[in-house]
């Protein structure tokens, strides 16, 4: 047994006694290893999308004439300026801005002659959202409509001969004229979509050129030369027409069931079409292959990410196609901001800068759009009961972007990984991947996610995610997915949860803040994990609601709501963030053994045996976090008691619950001489659980007796929260706190840091929060949690970990 001395020598050594020194070199100060790394590296791919949209704005401002146009080809006056404006909303410029008000003016004075212009002149005026345009907007619909040939759109009356190139702008026209509440005939539709389904390039013909069949050419019907520009358009004509022709008809019975559940009539063609795309598309585009994949790379991703978007595909070909156009754009833009030239696999349109930038900033804009929500595909690769309904997720998150984040863009995806190794190796990968959506989403009829899918479930569960889970059409209809979801979450091999029945007091039923939900219209299921719920069930049909869009249709209003609350409760009403935003995971390292040097937390252990680890996972991530600035700590924890010697072997210690507990006073005296002896203690009420909060402002008493030591508050100029320590000063953090009515506030809020602390001989001993860390430090977004949000309790428990290095 080792003694106190020796046990308080080790503690007491300066860090660098620890570090090998290079023969050769100079020693390290004992504070070198204290100073944190840049919270994010600046060579990451997400900022440099960032620094690339905001240098692409940038330029297509600057080249804007002083009558307010980008003019490329005067002989379509309104087309590039048309483009230019769209790109800049589509990246964020709003309405107001002068440069779009005066572009705006100047357009609303181009008279409709040809296609591109009459359809980029309206997706302005829709995107602008001006009133004094809605007229335009009427009257451009009715020229595209009067126009239109038996095979789609020509360049203009002079020149009727239709290609798949004017049609897609005219359908993508009214597409968003419809969205802004225009009515377009159904029987346009339809023809149209007829037309799409019928010129397809299909197996058996020979005469097909340019790879995988299911494509399209130029000319509808006569060109044979399938193309990848021409393919995303026929398939997003499809998906347009497919989309507006559904909305609001209702094929439901009273139960919310589906009549025809899954059948779309373009299902097949659309199938073909992503089969060549993912052939077609690249793991890497370069400026030597870009215009072999491509013939014009720039106008080709814009078609890319559309396609994407309507499909909520992230990948082609098992290649996310965003993070791969990110990274060609990235690389190919100009010193100026711009894009476009041989050079960077541009001709034609492609080689004017004004033409490839717009291109370039409305597949980077609009595809960095955050993703809310991630519908899981399953089954075999053939499989597609996963997607019986394949507008459901979009049309709840546009609902939530309205109703629940004043607007904010944001996106679903389906995220597919069949294709991929599940197994242990790529697990984690793919787990982190699938955490950059706070929302996980599966329904079906027969059958729920199986084998190496559950593993990654589980995984997404424990690092912060939230998964929904919908019988499709409801268990009446379908019982075996009912008896599969239970497997998955009740079976060994899968969550080894229970799932129960959600009380009616849960505060799931009203997280909007704006409706109130009832569990007798929708009675759901759900799985606890520590001091929130992970997984709701629905055995009821939602999803059909959903996908009719029936926000006005008694029981399809009460659907809509009661996913508003659910994606309220999951996300904590705080947005998720951009695409490529990268999120990581703490793994337990292989080998427990402590490295010499290397910190290593002790979490304390209290009687309660249910309560006093509600966040497993809070340290692992904190110490990643940690490692990310420079620290030498470890992954792993150890699980001690106050009471301990072992106590003893951790120089940082950690507490978090949400119960009562008391320790006498005689099994403190192990844990008391560590923290006057160079220990540290951090600790937190798990939610600002009040019970906590009064267990352990009673247990310091019980702790400090005898040293008259006490808690108190931190104030917010002392060097827990300095530069010197932190690289920054900590002056707020965002908090969500009780307001005025005693309830949680709806979001967080920017405050000033609340920690309190017991001081001795002039260092703290003790770090204490009486609202959340370690719930946060799991991602853990719950809106009824007291707490901090995640980058605020990484701040805070990082700057407990450099000071207890420190001393």
């Amino acid at each position: 047994m080792r003694s106190r001395f020796a046990l308080l020598a080790s503690l007491m050594l300066p860090l660098s006694v620890f570090l090998v020194v290079p023969a050769g070199r100079a020693p390290i100060a004992p504070v070198a290893r204290l100073a944190p790394a840049a919270a994010e590296d600046e060579d990451e791919l997400v900022d440099k999308v960032r620094k690339s949209i905001a240098d692409g704005v940038a330029f297509l401002k600057n080249k804007q004439s002083d009558q307010g146009h980008w003019e490329v080809f005067p002989a379509y006056r309104g087309g590039a300026t048309g483009l230019a404006l769209l790109a800049l909303l589509q990246a964020g410029v709003p309405p107001t801005d002068p440069k779009v008000q005066k572009g705006l003016a100047y357009l609303r004075d181009v008279k409709a002659e040809h296609t591109y212009v009459v359809a980029l002149q309206t997706m302005v005026y829709v995107n602008a959202g001006q009133p004094i345009d809605r007229l335009r907007i009427n009257a451009n619909v009715r020229w595209l409509l009067d126009l239109r040939t038996a095979k789609g759109w020509g360049y203009s009356r002079a020149r009727t001969v239709a290609d798949n190139s004017n049609s897609q702008y005219a359908l993508l026209a009214l597409h968003e004229a419809i969205r802004s509440g225009v009515s377009v005939p159904e029987k346009d539709l339809k023809e149209i979509q007829k037309l799409y389904l019928d010129t397809q390039l299909k197996v058996g013909d020979p005469e097909v050129r340019g790879g995988a069949l299911g494509g399209w050419g130029y000319f509808p019907g006569s060109d044979k030369r399938v193309t990848v520009t021409m393919t995303t358009a026929g398939l997003c004509n499809l998906l347009i027409t497919g989309l507006d022709l559904n909305v609001g008809k209702s094929r439901l019975r009273p139960d919310g069931s589906a009549e025809k559940c899954g059948e779309y009539d373009e299902n097949n063609a659309v199938v073909r079409a992503l089969a060549y795309l993912g052939q077609a598309f690249p793991s890497e585009i370069t400026p030597t292959n870009a215009g072999k994949v491509f013939d014009t790379p720039f106008y080709a991703l814009y078609g890319i990410e559309r396609a994407g978007r309507l499909t909520g595909q992230r990948f082609f070909g098992g290649h996310d196609w965003y993070e791969v156009g990110c990274r060609f754009l990235v690389k190919g833009q100009k010193a100026d901001g711009s894009w476009g030239g041989t050079a960077a696999g541009g001709r034609g349109l492609d080689g004017d800068p004004v033409i490839a930038t717009s291109f370039s900033l409305l597949f980077l804009a609009k595809g960095r759009t955050p993703v809310l929500i991630s519908k899981l595909a399953y089954g075999a690769p053939s499989y597609t009961g996963w997607n019986n309904k394949r507008n459901d997720m979009k049309h709840l998150v546009d609902f939530a972007s309205r109703e629940l984040f004043k607007r904010q863009p944001l996106a679903w995806q389906a995220f597919d990984v069949r294709d991929r190794d599940l197994r242990a190796k790529d697990r984690k990968a793919i787990v982190q991947e699938l955490l950059q959506s706070p929302i996980v989403f599966f329904n079906g009829h027969d059958q729920a996610p199986r084998g190496e899918l559950r593993a990654i479930l589980k995984e997404y569960l424990a690092n912060g995610g939230f998964v929904v889970a919908e019988n499709c059409c409801g268990k009446a209809h379908f019982p075996n997915f009912d008896k599969d979801l239970r497997n998955l979450v009740e079976s060994k091999e899968g969550l080894d949860a229970d799932l129960e029945t959600i009380e009616p007091e849960h505060p799931l039923w009203t997280a909007s803040g704006k409706f109130a939900s009832s569990p007798k219209d929708f009675p759901l299921k759900g799985v606890k994990q520590g001091c929130r719920t992970v997984l709701v069930y629905s055995p009821v049909p939602l999803a059909g609601y959903w996908e009719a869009n029936l926000t006005e249709h008694k029981q399809g209003k009460k659907a809509f709501r009661m996913g508003a609350n659910i994606i309220a409760y999951a996300t904590g009403l705080e947005p998720p963030r951009p695409r490529l935003t990268r999120v990581t995971i703490a793994a337990e390292e292989k080998s427990p053994r402590l490295k010499r040097g290397f910190l290593k937390v002790g979490q304390l252990r209290y009687p309660s045996t249910s309560t006093w680890k509600p966040a497993p996972k809070a340290m692992s991530n904190l110490m990643a976090e940690a490692r990310k600035a420079g620290l030498d700590v470890t992954l792993t924890k150890g699980d001690v008691f106050p009471s301990h010697e072992r106590v003893h072997d951790h120089r940082f210690l950690y507490m978090h619950g949400r119960g009562d507990f008391k320790e006498d006073k005689d099994n403190v005296k192990e844990l008391r001489f560590c923290l006057k002896n160079g220990g540290l203690l951090l600790a937190d009420a798990c939610c600002g659980a009040p019970t906590f909060d009064k267990a352990f402002r009673r247990f310091m008493k019980t702790l400090w007796a005898d040293d008259k030591l006490k808690l108190e508050p931190i104030p917010p100029g002392d060097e827990l929260y300095g530069a010197e320590l932190n690289g920054e000063p900590i002056r707020t953090v965002r908090c969500r706190v009780l307001g005025p009515d005693g309830k949680p506030t709806p979001g967080y809020r920017e405050i000033q840091p609340l920690l309190e602390g017991v001081k001795y001989k002039g260092r703290w001993i003790v770090v204490y929060s009486r609202y959340d860390v370690g719930c946060a430090l799991e991602r853990s977004k719950s809106p009824d949690c007291l707490g901090h949000d995640y980058d605020s309790a990484v701040r805070l428990g990082r700057a407990a970990v450099l000071y207890a290095l420190k001393r």
